[in-house]
């Protein structure tokens, strides 16, 4: 007997879900985080005064705008599954970012282990699109999403 039912898919999409929630709703939080509690933030991990707000904030405010865009597939897994590509790539180019320039912050083990995370959620989320892709893929497979 298969296993590929669809109670099989039906599972599959809903940790599919719930892991792109987990991950957009990281994104949100910690935009918001560095946005209204940047002071608290930075002393308690980097242990450093913030000399410029601006940039800083604008970090918080770019964090919570991607996380909307992390969240926005959910409105229509099947439609917007393809859009978790997107989220992969912007987590490769982050581990890239932070792990490039971790050495320019006072407390660069902080980045790398921003890095680790950003690179663990890129990895549960190929994961998730496989899934999905699975889940959804077409009957004729020349046509593939």
């Amino acid at each position: 007997m298969s296993n590929s039912g669809p109670d099989n898919n039906s599972k599959n999409l809903f940790w599919a879900a719930l892991i792109l929630s987990l991950v957009g709703a990281h994104s949100v939080l910690l935009g918001l985080s560095i946005y209204f509690f940047t002071e608290i933030f930075y002393k308690i991990f980097f242990a450093v005064k913030i000399e410029n707000f601006f940039f800083v904030r604008q970090s918080g405010i770019f964090l919570f705008l991607i996380g909307l865009f992390y969240l926005y597939p959910l409105l229509n897994l099947k439609n917007y599954y393809n859009l978790i590509l997107l989220v992969i790539f912007s987590k490769t180019v982050a581990v890239l970012f932070l792990i490039t320039n971790a050495q320019l912050t006072p407390a660069p083990a902080m980045i790398y282990l921003a890095a680790f995370f950003d690179g663990l959620m890129g990895a549960v989320l190929t994961v998730v699109y496989v899934q999905c892709r699975r889940a959804y893929l077409q009957p004729n497979p020349g046509l593939m999403p």
